[in-house]
């Protein structure tokens, strides 16, 4: 018989780890890999994307055809 228990902890990252090692080893790959497949749509940009972004940002601005965007999303991106 399996039984569901919903509960809120709240637990640091040192805690979650911790119990994380107390699992099975199967259960631990199990955990891992459903975390490598979950994309996640909130991800920060990288630096090179960044970079690359600012450089077409100049290339345009130097031909003219630069689209201004509201500081506070440049602001947000670093």
């Amino acid at each position: 018989m399996e039984t569901t228990l919903n509960f809120n902890l709240h637990l640091t990252f040192k805690q979650l780890a911790e119990l994380v090692r107390q699992l099975p080893r199967a259960e631990r790959e199990k955990l891992v890999s459903v975390l490598q497949e979950t994309t996640y749509d909130d991800q920060e940009p990288s630096k090179s994307k960044i970079f690359e972004d600012f450089k077409e940002d100049f290339v345009a601005l130097q031909s003219g055809t630069l689209n201004t965007r509201p500081i506070k999303d440049i602001l947000n991106e670093l």
